[in-house]
């Protein structure tokens, strides 16, 4: 599954875990593997993220609220 707004991150500071999509690229864990695609790495190499993390890191609906016109 990919996430909209794909982002690059950085490796320095991600653990060999992460940066292999082994673990979290947010909160380090490891099982259920991660299964979401958040970003990649400079290299191409693919971000996962557990589902919690993802909506955290890119929520599916904007914050905003736009009001109904005439209502």
């Amino acid at each position: 599954m990919d996430w909209p707004g794909m982002v690059t991150f950085d490796a320095d500071g991600m653990s060999a875990a992460q940066c292999d999509g082994d673990a979290c690229v947010v909160c380090h864990k490891r099982w259920p593997r991660p299964r979401v695609h958040v970003g990649r790495l400079p290299d191409d190499s693919r971000v996962m993220a557990c589902a919690d993390c993802a909506e955290a890191l890119f929520p599916l609906f904007p914050a905003s609220v736009v009001a109904f016109p005439g209502g």
